[in-house]
């Protein structure tokens, strides 16, 4: 499913009518309808309940008049406000209105705080209050009477449903903005837009619902519109078959290059993680000092001891052997729990640059380049998959982390198509990026997701996903993107499942563990 920026989302609803000759009283008489149903769903008798609808003058208005005719068609009265002159109101919410006025229904027009203070009172007696305010084209600070109305209605204690966005989030922002409706529930229409998904105030969105309102699916499938969002359809698609006639091998042997002394259990986590995620053969890659720790925490694990400092990290000793038995390995992860002892360093930049199979890198090999991209590079050709969370990314980058926030799709695709490497941004709702610029976001993952380990279990994930995809597919061809979406998704997935049983402030990585195989039968049972 594409998400769209506001402008995008003009230029569908404008070519919708030029040139499928879908008019646009069509798609707003659809939008309405579409809001009604929502409401009907989210009230149970709506004869019974006292309704206000908040109208602006512009489309999201519109939107809101069709929803007042269409409960009045079904003897539901609701009361309704604009926010302006109704002589203001232009367009199509202008023929939506006048049918309204024609008919002698009354629209109250409020037109300065004033105004409003006299009509404002009854607020705290409606059960539902429908924001149709302001719609997808602000960018700027509610001031004035929006921002009254809006403080207003989010201490109403009615059911707030928004139309296409709470009134006051930026439709394109992906920071929180000072003042918005927080809603119960949001209908958007023909897709998410960014805020939807990348907004840190998804609370204010309430429960998202897409709605369809007549736009022909191609015109969303033009390659500008980069970026997407990865649902359990979306997602199911890249999973790989497994025929009957299956063996161990047929799944990928993968290596996890991890681990130091006093971080065992990150290279634990990576490598049952990798098992726990379809890997036919998995071996952890450990400095020797921790061989026999690391050894002892899963059966199924093989594990090669390398050469190592005196701290009990990877010396620069053991370039050569990795290397070596890395050649007859489906993918590897290199990252967890390394440290970042001056050797570690110097070997993991030899690793990255010499691998022959394809790398996920996490965690301290994404430290190891700090103040080095110029070496992140891999002379063989092979894929580079980095997955930093925003502190990571900022000192790779050099920028820092609120920045890469507030752009981090621009950010992210600059910099893949830059460097020719994939990208997992690890936020709320994480991105992956191609190094052709192309965006998936897994809305899935919750806040006790935020503790340590997480990210060593989603390099095992991802890690064992291209391992996969390259055992059964021509290396050369192997859809780095599609393990890569499939992975992130699974981990999410996994965490929201586990946080079902044991909430989220006891939430850790090992639960992740055991409910990868929950996350597997949901796409079983879908």
């Amino acid at each position: 499913m594409k998400i769209l920026t506001a402008k995008q989302m003009q230029e569908i609803d404008h070519l919708t009518s030029e040139e499928f000759g879908v008019p646009s009283l069509t798609l707003m008489e659809n939008a309405g309808f579409g809001l009604y149903l929502a409401l009907e769903n989210m009230v149970a008798d709506l004869s019974e309940s006292s309704i206000a609808i908040i109208c602006g003058k512009g489309n999201n208005g519109g939107d809101g008049f069709v929803l007042a005719r269409q409960l009045l068609q079904r003897g539901v009265f609701p009361d309704i406000f604009l926010l302006a002159e109704a002589k203001s109101v232009q367009g199509d919410a202008a023929v939506n209105l006048q049918a309204l006025l024609k008919s002698d229904y009354p629209v109250v027009e409020i037109t300065d705080e004033e105004s409003w203070a006299e009509s404002s009172d009854s607020l705290l007696s409606y059960d539902v209050v429908v924001d149709a305010i302001l719609g997808t084209g602000i960018c700027k600070p509610l001031k004035g009477l929006f921002a009254k109305v809006v403080t207003d209605i989010n201490e109403s204690g009615a059911l707030v449903l928004s139309v296409d966005i709470p009134s006051g989030m930026y439709t394109d922002a992906m920071e929180e903005q000072d003042l918005t409706v927080w809603a119960d529930r949001t209908v958007t229409f023909t897709a998410p837009k960014i805020a939807h998904v990348l907004n840190p105030a998804q609370e204010a969105l309430g429960e998202l619902e897409i709605v369809p309102i007549g736009t022909p699916p191609a015109l969303l499938e033009k390659p500008e519109y980069y970026l997407n969002l990865l649902g359990l359809e979306e997602a199911s698609e890249c999973l790989l078959p497994r025929p009957v006639s299956s063996h161990k091998g047929t799944y990928g042997h993968v290596a996890l290059i991890c681990g130091s002394r006093g971080k065992t259990g990150a290279a634990s986590l990576s490598s049952s993680a990798a098992l726990k995620s379809g890997s036919g053969l998995v071996t952890a890659f450990i400095p020797e000092a921790i061989q026999d720790v690391v050894a002892s925490y899963q059966t199924e694990l093989m594990t090669e001891g390398f050469p190592s400092t005196e701290s009990g990290s990877f010396s620069r000793r053991a370039v050569t052997p990795v290397l070596r038995l890395l050649q007859d390995k489906s993918a590897a992860g290199i990252g967890p729990g390394l440290s970042t002892h001056p050797e570690t360093i110097e070997f993991v930049h030899s690793i990255v640059q010499q691998s022959s199979v394809p790398l996920v890198i996490d965690a301290d090999a994404l430290n190891a380049f700090q103040g080095h991209l110029e070496a992140l590079c891999n002379e063989n050709g092979q894929p580079l998959v980095l997955t930093p969370h925003p502190g990571e990314f900022s000192r790779l980058l050099g920028v820092p982390t609120p920045e890469v926030l507030r752009n981090q799709v621009e950010v992210s695709r600059e910099f893949c198509q830059a460097h020719s490497v994939w990208l997992v941004l690890k936020t709320f709702s994480s991105l992956i990026v191609s190094p052709q610029g192309t965006v998936f976001v897994s809305p899935l993952g919750n806040p006790g997701m935020a503790s340590a380990g997480m990210g060593d279990v989603l390099t095992g994930v991802i890690t064992s996903l291209i391992g996969q995809y390259s055992n059964l597919k021509n290396p050369e061809t192997a859809d780095i993107t599609r393990a890569a979406s499939l992975g992130v998704f699974l981990h999410g997935l996994a965490g929201d499942l586990a946080a079902e049983e044991t909430g989220w402030e006891a939430l850790i990585a090992r639960d992740l563990l055991e409910a990868l195989a929950d996350a597997y039968q949901v796409f079983e049972d879908a």
